[in-house]
């Protein structure tokens, strides 16, 4: 590193001068992504760390400034930060600061805390952007670990009750929106507090474990949502779906969990194996304006189990053909 012309070692005050500091060469050996940009989009500067991050080099990156900004939902910075690297930037419009999904040579798109800088003359005259790229992909895995951390289940696997409800928040809304079919499962294992006192904990783990594997793979659509709503409950979401097809899984579910043999012998009404109360609820919306809550949906499920465990258990029981209006 140069610190300046004078040979002899400076002293701690020298240290701190500006004239003894090399900067470009702490711009270079820094991991902070630099792109000086003129306001007509012609480059003047990229910095090393940029190569590191996105993976093209300095001559070819200039060919993919403009496309490096990910535009596929609105987003006021990242249109900012677009217009500068496309060299349509406007030196009094908001400088862009935010964290940003961007384009990289190596594939996948790369997370960046985006902080851009006007640069001015002496006389107060705007001539170039400084745009900084500082990578956030380990906090955003981290950040991602976390989030699916608070919506799962650690036992099953499956999403917990709180993810479920915003699930089905989200798809109703869209239901509402599209005018189309709602249809929501719940799944209720009868006597399984028997179960947990005849065998203990370990074998009620094993019980929950394979019920859940038998909703995760009757739940294969990506939009289908599978969850473990309560200490043996869980519910099955299925947007698009008609009575039919409710009625349909809902029977397959029921007969599934029996099949599987779990002993629980004090489960009369199963002969002696885990079996459950189910219970399918389906809503279409008709009419366009109409605002229920997905709380109907719901209700209506629950409605329909506890129906079923009224009548002894072991069976489903469906409230079908719900048309909110």
């Amino acid at each position: 590193m140069v610190l300046g012309s004078n040979r002899d070692t400076p002293s701690g005050t020298d240290l701190l001068r500006p004239s003894n500091i090399d900067f470009e060469t702490l711009v270079k050996l820094g991991n902070e992504a630099i792109v000086l940009i003129g306001l007509d989009g012609t480059p003047a500067f990229i910095s090393p760390a940029t190569e590191r991050m996105f993976g093209w080099s300095a001559d070819k990156l200039v060919d993919h400034l403009s496309d490096l900004v990910y535009l596929a939902s609105p987003n006021t910075d990242a249109d900012l930060l677009h217009r500068i690297l496309s060299g349509s930037g406007d030196a009094d419009a908001p400088l862009p600061h935010a964290d940003l999904q961007l384009r990289s040579a190596f594939g996948p798109m790369v997370w960046a805390e985006v902080t851009t800088h006007l640069l001015e003359d002496a006389a107060g005259k705007p001539y170039a952007f400084a745009v900084y790229f500082r990578s956030i992909s380990k906090r955003k895995e981290l950040e991602s670990l976390l989030d699916a951390a608070t919506q799962t289940d650690p036992l099953t696997g499956l999403l917990n009750r709180r993810a479920f409800e915003d699930g089905l928040k989200r798809e109703w809304a869209i239901a509402l929106r599209e005018k189309t079919h709602t249809s929501l499962i719940k799944v209720s294992l009868d006597r399984f507090e028997a179960l947990v006192e005849r065998f203990g904990p370990s074998a009620a783990e094993d019980c929950l474990t394979r019920v859940a594997d038998t909703l995760k793979e009757t739940a294969r659509r990506p939009a289908d949502i599978a969850a473990r709503t309560a200490t043996a409950e869980f519910s099955l979401l299925l947007p698009r779906t008609h009575e039919m097809g409710a009625e349909t899984i809902s029977a397959y579910l029921h007969l599934a969990i029996q099949d599987l043999g779990i002993p629980n012998p004090e489960n009369t009404a199963g002969n002696g194996v885990v079996t459950a109360s189910v219970g399918a609820a389906c809503a279409v919306v008709e009419q366009t304006g109409v605002s229920e809550s997905s709380e109907f949906l719901l209700a209506a499920a629950e409605n329909c189990v506890f129906q079923a465990r009224q009548e002894g258990g072991n069976r489903v029981k469906t409230s079908l053909s719900h048309l909110a209006r």
